[in-house]
């Protein structure tokens, strides 16, 4: 049957930024505060703090861009997309390319979604596994991630399309 992605919550719908940021918050809220997703059988964590307007430093982090944390604007494209998160974490269709990195010395998992354009990473920690963030990719980046991918894949000797 395959991966069936809800809607986007499309930004053109509500009258201003705050309107838009609350109903993803709601969204957000109902997937990771009040349950949790579940990847291979592991509860998903977030990185709740520093809070900012009442809501988890992961909401923020996955609904803006920028370097500058305390500075940050609407990415809309990523933002539009938070229904997919969930999901994705939770399913084990084969549509998904799945690897995992070490990036500043932190290890992650990567699930990524090449028809979509859309990359969650999650980092592995000593008492379990944290949602870090998700954003939509673009043409350059795919390419990167699909080498990434295909390099990780060969050093380990598994199939392409395995979860692993």
């Amino acid at each position: 049957m395959g991966l069936k992605l809800p809607p986007l919550v499309k930004y053109e719908q509500f009258m201003s930024d705050e309107d838009f940021l609350d109903a993803l918050y709601e969204y957000f809220k109902q997937d990771f505060v009040l349950t949790k997703p579940v990847y291979k059988s592991s509860p998903i964590r977030l990185k709740r703090f520093p809070l900012r307007n009442n809501r988890e430093a992961t909401f923020y982090h996955i609904t803006t861009t920028g370097k500058d944390e305390n500075n940050r604007n609407i990415d809309v494209p990523r933002a539009e997309r938070i229904r997919w998160i969930k999901p994705i974490i939770e399913t084990n269709d084969r549509i998904l390319l799945v690897w995992e990195n070490v990036r500043k010395k932190e290890e992650s998992i990567l699930l990524y979604h090449e028809k979509e354009n859309f990359l969650i990473v999650l980092r592995k920690r000593s008492n379990g596994i944290v949602f870090w963030t998700s954003f939509y990719t673009n043409k350059c980046y795919k390419k990167k991630l699909l080498k990434e991918y295909s390099e990780y894949h060969k050093k380990l000797k598994t199939p392409f399309f395995q979860r692993t």
